[in-house]
């Protein structure tokens, strides 16, 4: 049975552990619900389970600010939810016009003296296996890790070009790197 918003925040604010557990299992398919029916068609599973997660933790942080005479829990979660879902979607048209083309063009241009041509000729392989198996990843992973790793930009500067926790950067980076060694057959070193 679920509990009532009074309950509920009483639990938030005087045992925060059991509250969080309590929140998440009350409104968790509530939140995916409208996140799905919102972003769904351009949103992966996994964002969006990361996005359900981000305006759960919102709610449980502005759990002392939260006035059940304005209106209740589920109310605001479903605006949080909604604003939430509309800046997602700006941030991704947004990275949509930045987006990296992973192709030949990002390979090697001119061998390099110091190395024997056989060694030239196994690097470009490396990278055209690289680049082959980016292109099979989502278009936000495969422009975290070009980000990060060829144009060298900082976590921090990634999380602030798209409005993230530079954590959250990090994780998606973690994870895009780990799909690609997968793809990769685990043996090559990534990145």
């Amino acid at each position: 049975m679920a509990m009532s918003d009074p309950e509920l925040l009483d639990l938030l604010l005087h045992d925060p552990e059991e509250g969080c557990r309590v929140l998440l299992t009350q409104y968790t398919g509530f939140v995916l619900a409208i996140v799905r029916k919102r972003i769904g068609g351009v949103c992966s599973p996994q964002e969006m389970e990361e996005l359900v997660s981000d305006i759960l933790f919102d709610l449980y942080c502005r759990r002392q600010r939260i006035q059940l005479e304005k209106g209740s829990i589920k109310g605001l979660l479903a605006t949080m939810t909604m604003h939430r879902c509309t800046d997602w979607y700006r941030q991704y048209t947004s990275q949509q016009a930045k987006a990296v083309q992973v192709d030949e063009t990002l390979l090697p241009e001119a061998a390099d003296p110091a190395y024997d041509p056989e060694e030239q000729y196994l690097h470009k392989e490396q990278c055209e296996l690289l680049f082959a198996a980016m292109k099979q990843l989502s278009e936000t992973d495969r422009n975290l890790i070009m980000w990060k790793y060829y144009f060298g930009e900082t976590a921090s500067e990634i999380a602030e070009r798209l409005s993230m926790r530079v954590g959250a950067v990090e994780m998606r980076i973690s994870r895009a790197k780990t799909k690609l060694r997968k793809l990769l057959g685990g043996d090559i070193n990534v990145v």
